[in-house]
Parts: structure tokens; C-alpha cells; sequence
């Protein structure tokens, strides 16, 4: 019986993570697209990023690293104020960048939060069982 719950929440926990890469991944993908072009020329140099990170960010996979560093200096300013002294990007001129950053923001706090859900579900259904 507790092989079963436990079979369970191990296919549901690894079929969340991948679906957290089908969804996050080529939305990822596309911001890093756009940000080069938009934000990359004004922010990524050695007055924001370490020479260190510059070398290390600009290859694959850690690109995303980069962009989720640029996601967050977009939908949370006050956080990224010791890297970027000012809002990187104005919600007014940029909208759809804006609300991009935000849904994939958004995306990314709730497959943590289901994740989450689903390993304590299954602590509970290993404990009670």
C-alpha cells in the first residue's frame, strides 16, 4: 500500500518538473531573445555583471541564469537596487515586457508552490501510512 502512494507522488512530483520545463523553458528562451536585444547593450557589462559573469552568462544554459536575473530586476525593482541603481524597465513604454516578465514571474512562484504541495503530500502519505 505504501509503495503505491509513494509510486504516486514520485510520477506526480516528476511530471510537474516536466511540465515546468515544457511551459518555463521556451517562455525563458524567448525573453532571453528579446532582453538581448532590448536590455543587453545598456546592462550587461562590467558596470553591472563581473567580468566573471560576463564570460559565464553568455553560454548555454546559464543565458537563463541572466534572464531570470533580468525578470526579476523587472517585476522586483527594490531587489535588484545594489546591481541596477534604477528601474531597468519602464512598465508604461514597455508593456508587453512588462506583463511577460510578470506571467513568467508568476509561473515560477506556482510550480514551486506545486511542487512544494506535492513533496509534502507525500511525506504525509509515507508517514501516515
Amino acid at each position: 500500500m505504501l509503495d503505491k502512494y509513494i509510486m504516486i507522488s514520485t510520477v506526480l512530483f516528476l511530471g510537474m518538473g516536466v511540465a515546468i520545463f515544457i511551459v518555463l523553458f521556451p517562455l525563458l528562451l524567448t525573453q532571453h531573445f528579446v532582453y538581448k536585444k532590448l536590455l543587453d547593450p545598456t546592462y550587461f557589462n562590467n558596470n553591472y555583471f563581473s567580468l566573471h559573469e560576463l564570460a559565464i552568462y553568455n553560454s548555454f544554459p546559464l543565458f537563463l541564469i541572466k534572464t531570470i536575473a533580468y525578470i526579476r530586476a523587472i517585476v522586483f525593482p527594490k531587489t535588484m537596487q545594489k546591481r541596477f541603481e534604477r528601474r531597468i524597465v519602464n512598465p508604461k513604454e514597455k508593456k508587453f515586457i512588462y506583463y511577460l516578465a510578470w506571467l513568467t514571474m508568476l509561473i515560477i512562484i506556482y510550480c514551486g508552490l506545486v511542487l512544494v504541495n506535492t513533496a509534502i503530500m507525500a511525506i504525509f502519505h509515507y508517514i501516515y501510512q
